[in-house]
């Protein structure tokens, strides 16, 4: 019976998964939702099991679905990889690349790579992700994505690895009609003092501001006005004067730009090509312990 299981049942019954919705699913695999339904159903017939409770517009997994999802996940990563392993022996950067960014990285960081990478590579699919950094984290471990770029700590080092590809530099900004307009250094008990905007919590720049803030000896006890789910890059304004910066005294919030890949993964032609722009004194083998 498990013969009678296709690749497009698996991909259908992911992105269902994912969306806990059929509807939206149905339009994502750009299918009508009563054909999205029927495959559902052959697939949960073969299976021998439900793998959705339906209720009312809303899917959930069953117990038997959230099992199946995981050996799922592996066996579509396996084939895309042994496709990817077939187009990788003409040499050449074709198929596809799978990028997760974390937010800062993927709005103000990662666009002119991009630009490099298609350039060059124009036969080369790219599907861009883009969260904080815990959410790029766990789209890395379920193997939806072929490689992260994050500016936060990786949390399992047990099966992720990372290299250096970029440092950054976490500053606090204000507007140039701030007392502190003339100021290029504040200290921690002026900065816990004012009104906060700050990033959401999961996210890699707020960690490392945090992290920061606990080594120099702050209680991290912060007037937090508002948390946003992106931060600015800020170059541009400097130079235009339209916001000042400052650092604060004793506390170096230097940041490492990361990439980061699953250990033990098939690294394709399209990946290791995109690494080495992204760091070229480094180059990647076909696999990484």
């Amino acid at each position: 019976m498990l013969d009678q299981v296709t690749i497009h049942q698996l991909e259908l019954f992911l992105v269902a998964a994912k969306l806990r919705n059929f509807s939206r699913a149905a339009d994502q695999m750009a299918i009508s939702q009563p054909a999205f339904s029927a495959q559902i159903i052959k697939l949960e017939k073969i299976l021998g099991a439900p793998l959705f409770e339906r209720i009312g517009r809303r899917i959930e997994l069953t117990e038997t679905g959230a099992l199946f999802e995981s050996y799922a996940q592996r066996t579509l990563s396996t084939l895309r990889e042994g496709k990817q392993a077939i187009d990788d022996m003409t040499t050449q950067v074709i198929g596809a690349l799978r990028i997760g960014a974390s937010t800062t990285i993927g709005n103000y960081i990662l666009p002119r790579y991009l630009w490099t990478y298609r350039s060059r590579y124009p036969g080369c699919a790219v599907e861009m992700m883009v969260g904080n950094t815990n959410q790029i984290e766990q789209a890395l471990l379920r193997n939806e994505i072929d490689m992260a770029l994050v500016e936060g700590p990786i949390q399992n080092v047990k099966r992720i690895t990372t290299r250096l590809f970029r440092k950054d530099e976490l500053v606090v900004t204000f507007s140039p009609r701030h007392p502190w307009k003339n100021r290029t250094t504040i200290t921690l008990k002026e900065l816990e003092a004012e009104p906060l905007i700050i990033r959401e919590r999961g996210s890699g720049t707020r960690k490392v501001f945090m992290d920061a803030i606990e080594k120099a000896g702050g209680a991290g006890k912060f007037n937090v006005a508002m948390e946003l789910g992106s931060a600015s890059a800020i170059e541009r304004e400097l130079k235009e004067k339209t916001l000042k910066m400052a650092r604060i005294q004793g506390c170096s919030m230097e940041r490492r730009f990361n990439l980061a890949l699953l250990k033990n993964k098939y690294l394709s032609n399209p990946l290791r090509a995109f690494a080495a722009i992204l760091n070229p004194a480094e180059k990647l083998g076909d696999v990484i312990e």
